[in-house]
């Protein structure tokens, strides 16, 4: 994931599981390195299409991805994401951090 800028709207953050996790209700967790973490449920998705970039493949059904609001990217350094999956009540997956930066 390249850079980010701060409180930019309309950015694409996505978390790549890279195993079916379209019977799950996602969840985005972003967390600056200083300041509240944000754990965002709307408008976070599970797309039906694969997207290929540069860096990366993302299988349509196995990565979940939001699009930035205002107030999502409020702190200018290092920040780091993840997904939480519920598939039920008893079965909550979390896949490992991963880094970015939101520059000024």
């Amino acid at each position: 994931m390249s850079n980010l800028n701060f409180n930019e709207i309309g950015s694409i953050i996505r978390v790549n599981l890279g195993y079916d996790i379209t019977a799950s209700t996602p969840e985005l967790i972003l967390q600056p390195e200083l300041g509240e973490t944000k754990e965002i449920t709307t408008g976070v998705t599970i797309p039906g299409v694969t997207v290929v970039t540069d860096i990366e493949t993302f299988t349509a059904g196995e990565y979940i991805e939001y699009l930035t609001i205002d107030g999502d990217l409020d702190y200018t350094g290092r920040w780091r994401k993840k997904a939480k999956l519920t598939f039920s009540s008893n079965d909550i997956q979390q896949n490992d951090f991963e880094k970015f930066r939101v520059l000024p």
